[in-house]
């Protein structure tokens, strides 16, 4: 069995005012354009410069790139977690249950173009529960994971959950 090794990221979430914000842009400057019959020119300029805000301002979001937190290794031994203030190490026989929230991975329909959120939490037979947030750059990321958590789960010490997207 081999190791598997990824990015623990933190993805960009918008504040709830920056949403309503972008939300009144574009029903505001969709209103404007489409649908009343604004005379005045400025007024139709406007709505205009204001749909376009919103929209870039929604579509952008997929472009932001998630913060890198750290580093996460998992054998058939061990979880190891390195982060820049702190390093943990966890083996498997500690672990009740290792768990997967499958997203998908990069792609430009999907979440984001960096990757989508999937989670992997785990909890220690003392009952500390921990989630990251990582990424899986392409679909031979993807495979390698989905692999490695097969043969990890082959073995009955310890029991794998999977939740998210059906193909994984």
């Amino acid at each position: 069995m081999n190791s598997f090794e990824t990015r623990i990221v933190k993805t960009w979430e918008p504040s709830v005012f920056l949403r309503i914000v972008f939300i009144i842009l574009l029903l505001g400057g969709g209103a404007l354009t489409s649908v009343f019959e604004v005379e005045e020119k400025w007024l139709r300029v406007t709505g205009s410069f204001a749909f376009m805000l919103g929209m870039l301002g929604a579509l952008s979001q997929s472009f932001v790139k998630p913060k890198y937190l750290g580093v996460m290794e998992i054998d058939e031994t061990r979880v190891k977690i390195d982060l820049a203030n702190s390093k943990q190490k966890f083996l498997i026989s500690e672990l009740k249950e290792i768990g997967f929230k499958y997203g998908g991975y990069a792609s430009f329909w999907k979440y984001t173009l960096h990757g989508n959120k999937n989670h992997i939490y785990f909890t220690t037979l003392s009952g500390e529960k921990y989630n990251y947030e990582i990424i899986l750059q392409n679909k031979q990321k993807k495979e390698e994971l989905k692999i490695f958590l097969e043969e990890l789960s082959a073995g009955d010490s310890i029991s794998i959950k999977k939740f998210g997207n059906p193909p994984f």
